[in-house]
Formats: structure tokens, C-alpha cells, sequence
């Protein structure tokens, strides 16, 4: 028996020894906000049944999104190109490549392609399950 701790005991320390236990894993904070990019704060948060949904949007040069809203948390993510979204009351930003954009609840606004090329989005939503991610304007 105390072969055998001994025989486990060797074996892990040669184990860690000859192990790198570093790792060459880099992590950048992209956003840590408590706001939508208007500074709308995001309040309590009351859901139920969570459902979490991530899309990989792609808007054509010159092509414009319809007027819509969300009523719930989304975070885009600019893989590729130039996004401008645009309030309904005229309120602007515009985002590039490597670039994240908390994104406005429960107002209505629009994105559209001001650069040359496709813009690619990742676009991560966090609702009550069964909420449409977004809504048009009428």
C-alpha cells in the first residue's frame, strides 16, 4: 500500500514537472457596460425562462436594415466593414471592424452599410424565451 502512494505520489510530481502548465490563451475585454450605447441604463432584468440566440448578420454595400427595435439585450459584434445605426429621433454612431455596440432596447433605430465592402455582425441576444429578436416599425 504504501508502494503504491508512494509509485502515485512520484508520478504526479513528475507529472507536473514536465507539464507546461501555462497557456498561450489571450483575452481582451471587447465591452463591459451597464448601458445600452445611448447610455440608457439596463435595468433588473426579470426572465423566466432565459434564451439566448447568436446570429452572423451580413449587410450588402449601400443596403439599409428596415427601422425595427429590440425588446431585449443584444450586443453586435463588427467582424468586417462600416455600420452606422441611426435612432428614429437622429441620434447616430458608427462602428468598424473589431468594434462592439451594446445595442438600444425598446427604441427603434436602423443600421446601414456606409463602407465599401459586405459588413459581417455577430450579434448575440439575451431575452425571455419565444421574445422576437427584433421588431419592424409599421
Amino acid at each position: 500500500m504504501k508502494k503504491t502512494i508512494k509509485l502515485a505520489v512520484t508520478l504526479f510530481v513528475m507529472i507536473l514537472c514536465t507539464t507546461n502548465l501555462s497557456y498561450s490563451a489571450q483575452k481582451d475585454v471587447l465591452l463591459k457596460t451597464t448601458s445600452t450605447w445611448d447610455k440608457a441604463e439596463y435595468k433588473k432584468l426579470k426572465i423566466k425562462q432565459p434564451e439566448a440566440t447568436v446570429l452572423k448578420i451580413v449587410i450588402g454595400v449601400n443596403e439599409e436594415l428596415p427601422m425595427h427595435k429590440h425588446d431585449l439585450v443584444n450586443i453586435a459584434y463588427v467582424k468586417k466593414g462600416t455600420l452606422t445605426v441611426i435612432t428614429d429621433d437622429n441620434k447616430e454612431i458608427t462602428l468598424h471592424e473589431g468594434e462592439v455596440l451594446p445595442e438600444l432596447i425598446g427604441k427603434y433605430h436602423y443600421g446601414k452599410n456606409t463602407g465599401n465592402e459586405p459588413i459581417e455582425l455577430i450579434v448575440f441576444y439575451l431575452g425571455e424565451k419565444g421574445t422576437p429578436l427584433s421588431v419592424n416599425k409599421e
